[in-house]
């Protein structure tokens, strides 16, 4: 059944309302700066994802309307990169040589520069308490924390990445640590703490995560238990 109908004069009218899509613009890549890399390449993939929502709705070809990754970067910056970093001259270079040089450099750290990962987390990875869902405030801290790592370029010593990559379990047992060290409510970090000691030793092999341990403890009415003595001490106070 077709969309119009055809009036008098031979005009087309619509008989069903037409969506209409606000225009979807690629971010632009200006700079070769570790923390705009990073920041470029987020907005890049929610990009991606909205052009294939939009495809999805519309039918479109995804090639035909996502936009080139080499027509995003500026040209002042893909010359650059083309001379310095790629080594390859202008025309041979792909949308997949500059998406991999930059997430490369997104997962290296900034000047080749080890920060001291403990006293880092410990500053910026905090707990939001004010949120009374406790799997939204674990699945924050879980968002946090990954979020610390992708900015400081730290995948390659606490990233998840895949089981099969080398060093996994060495960068499991790390991850563990930094999110078990920082939780701020003292109760749950202490029945984590031995949960993964005495029941979950596989926590400490990197094939267990903390919103895991906590969604266990929560089945055993460990979790409520750990929010009820706080809030009973506060109304004691």
């Amino acid at each position: 059944m077709p969309g119009f109908t055809v009036d008098f004069d031979g005009d087309v009218e619509m008989s069903i309302p037409q969506p209409i899509f606000e225009v979807i613009r690629p971010p632009e890549l200006s700079s070769w700066e570790h923390a705009a890399l990073i920041e470029w390449h987020r907005e890049w993939e929610r990009y991606v994802d909205k052009i294939r929502h939009r495809c999805a709705v519309t039918g479109e070809t995804f090639e035909n309307v996502v936009a080139t990754v080499r027509g995003s970067v500026k040209a002042k910056t893909l010359k650059n990169m083309d001379t310095y970093v790629l080594k390859k001259h202008v025309a041979s270079v792909t949308d997949e040589d500059i998406m991999a040089a930059v997430q490369a450099r997104c997962r290296t750290l900034k000047n080749e520069f080890v920060p001291d990962v403990t006293s880092l987390f410990r500053q910026q990875l905090k707990m939001e308490l004010s949120i009374d869902d406790c799997d939204a405030r674990i699945f924050r801290y879980y968002e946090d924390f990954n979020g610390i790592v992708e900015d400081n370029g730290l995948q390659k010593l606490i990233g998840a990445g895949s089981e099969a990559e080398a060093g996994y379990k060495s960068r499991m047992k790390s991850r563990c640590r930094l999110l078990v060290e920082n939780l701020q409510h003292p109760v749950l970090k202490a029945q984590i703490t031995r949960l993964i000691e005495l029941e979950r030793r596989d926590s400490r092999e990197g094939t267990a995560t903390v919103p895991s341990n906590v969604a266990e403890l929560r089945g055993k009415g460990g979790y409520q238990a750990a929010e009820a003595r706080p809030q009973a001490a506060a109304r004691h106070m």
